[in-house]
């Protein structure tokens, strides 16, 4: 999956007129890439799934893969 994400990065015109523009979108691109993997997990997750979006705050990618695994491992 990171592979994939430093692919798209590189394709992205990153000129911006100033920092702001540029701390801006790349929140919005995590925000988009996190529901991404969260789209794409097995139906058998909806329930972490469902508690990661119903949170309150806002989670980073990072928290957001953290949680899954470790729902992944509790359950086998």
């Amino acid at each position: 999956l990171k592979t994939k994400w430093e692919e798209l990065d590189y394709h992205v015109n990153d000129d911006w007129n100033c920092g702001f523009d540029h701390e801006l979108y790349w929140q919005k691109e995590w925000m988009d890439r996190t529901f991404i993997f969260l789209r794409g997990l097995r139906d058998e997750f909806e329930s972490i799934r469902s508690q990661i979006l119903n949170c309150d705050e806002t989670l980073g990618i990072e928290e957001v893969y953290a949680r899954v695994e470790f729902e992944e491992q509790r359950r086998q």
